[in-house]
């Protein structure tokens, strides 16, 4: 979680709108799709040495990370670490706390710091209907304020969404339903499939709403994209990958759980994505 501090003034609003309008990214593929990595992925070798990893990350072909916390860091420390890196902030994961009324304006302020213009919450559950459609409320809300300042606020599932059912109508159907067109939808694919559901079938009843995808094979595995578990069919990345580029998709984002403590699988992750022509 980050630090909670004053919003920047109007001015320092503003220059940090144009930074993220003009930015330059000479490292997309020709789909103008490009490969990040979720740093939770190797968050034990993160939170030791994060120079390091970025380091490493960049090196085996990504270009983007996205955040689970800084490794205690502050914002402005992790920003010059990607940028000696050439890397750059594709998004973060946040609590649901953080983009409440009374806190949003202080964590826009330490992701326009970082260059990330994306900010996700990774998880929340209610049992009831009428829960996820209050969830609902919370994130047009706050996508709206988020929205002014060039930036937005969005949702990463799990697999209770589409389990889970009111009404034989899931969570994530009730919380897409209920929310406006700017609150961004971060699908990750593996949860989906490994829940019994057909992630394209839900990437297009929802369309031009995922930004960034979670790219993450099928469970119980080691993560790697293309290795399916024994027995497992896998996620169908073909249909994945031309959705996304009929889509809004900007980043496809890895995240191998399976061992934090070393680079194996995240470098088999990449390696898939360059055999697709991604990175």
């Amino acid at each position: 979680m980050f630090s909670r501090r004053q919003f920047l003034s109007l001015a320092a609003t503003s220059a940090a709108v144009t930074a993220f309008s003009g930015c330059k990214c000479p490292f997309a593929s020709t789909s103008g799709i490009r490969v990040a990595l979720q740093l939770y992925s190797v968050r034990d070798l993160f939170k030791a040495d994060p120079a390091a990893v970025l380091k490493q990350v960049k090196e085996m072909g990504y270009t983007g990370v996205e955040f689970a916390g800084l490794a205690g860091k502050s914002p402005k420390e992790m920003r010059a670490m990607l940028d000696d890196n050439g890397l750059v902030a594709c998004g973060t994961h946040i609590g649901l706390n953080a983009i409440k009324p009374e806190a949003i304006g202080k964590t826009m302020e330490e992701n326009q710091i970082l260059g990330n213009p994306n900010l996700i919450v990774p998880g929340m559950n209610d049992k009831t209907k009428e829960g996820w459609v209050e969830f609902a409320k919370i994130f047009n809300q706050a996508a709206d304020t988020a929205a002014k300042n060039a930036m937005f606020v969005g949702y990463h599932n799990h697999q209770h969404e589409f389990k889970d059912k009111f009404d034989g109508v899931c969570k994530w159907e009730i919380f897409c339903a209920n929310t406006n067109p700017n609150v961004i939808l971060q699908m990750d694919v593996g949860h989906v499939a490994t829940a019994g559901e057909d992630p394209v079938a839900w990437l297009k009843k929802f369309p031009k709403r995922y930004r960034t995808i979670h790219a993450k094979e099928v469970y119980p595995s080691d993560g790697v994209m293309g290795q399916p578990p024994a027995g497992k069919v896998g996620v169908n990345w073909d249909q994945v990958i031309a959705f996304a580029k009929t889509d809004i998709t900007q980043w496809f984002i890895v995240e191998a759980e399976a061992d934090p403590k070393t680079y194996k699988n995240v470098k088999g992750c990449i390696d898939f994505f360059k055999t697709k022509g991604l990175a």
